[in-house]
């Protein structure tokens, strides 16, 4: 496949791009990727601000993941999964649309919705308007509260699911270890998060308390 044969096609898309994000509005980012020979780079972007990505970066995400485990030759897309940048720190809700010439992967259409001002409305909601209010007499608070929890739940199993398991857990300080990575992505802000992942990996909550002791004092 020639360069400008594969470069045509990519830019089929890049008004499939504009319609998307004219359609879901600022809060969601779309980032048209081109995939060769293993690696992903953003070529054409809107809305990069929300994750502080740019035109030309490397994608290292969830779906590059997917790809590197051959999803993309029994699917045409993976929606709805959950994820957190690594350099702004929002929650995502993205999807990825597999662009494929014949039966080879050449782009990806990546559609990543901010659950930021949700999260940031929730805690308000919580905090400020239910102040004093009997938790029972607040159906709206448990869609919130299920909510986060599907978020939480999805962030944790994204990144078992890619734990290399040559990595024990008790390798905290190791940058794939399962603890620091949910702990850098801010997992365990988040109520009920020390005691999902202690019961993923079979262990004490007092020990993932230890755990995340070790890792704030490394980073003094």
């Amino acid at each position: 496949m020639t360069t400008e044969y594969r470069s045509n096609i990519l830019k089929k898309y890049e008004g499939i791009a504009d319609f998307l994000a004219t359609t879901l509005g600022q809060n969601v980012e779309i980032a048209l990727l081109d995939y060769n020979e293993g690696k992903s780079k953003i070529i054409y972007l809107i809305n990069g601000e929300l994750s502080g990505r740019k035109l030309g970066d490397e994608y290292s995400g969830f779906s590059l993941r997917k790809i590197l485990k051959n999803d993309y030759k029994t699917n045409d897309f993976v929606s709805n999964y959950i994820v957190m940048n690594e350099i702004s720190h929002r929650v995502f809700r993205a999807s990825t649309y597999y662009i494929k010439d014949e039966e080879e992967l050449i782009g990806m259409l990546n559609i990543h919705y901010d659950l930021t001002k949700f999260l940031e409305f929730r805690d308000f909601y919580e905090n400020e308007l239910l102040f004093g209010i009997e938790e029972s007499k607040s159906e709206p608070k448990e869609f919130f509260t299920e909510s986060i929890d599907l978020i939480v739940e999805n962030m944790i199993k994204n990144v078992f699911v890619h734990w290399d398991r040559s990595i024990p857990t008790s390798k905290i300080l190791e940058p794939a270890n399962p603890i620091r990575q949910l702990y850098e992505l801010g997992v365990f802000k988040f109520k009920g998060a020390i005691n999902r992942v202690a019961e993923l990996l079979d262990i004490s909550n007092q020990t993932v308390y230890r755990y995340i002791k070790e890792i704030e004092e490394s980073e003094k």
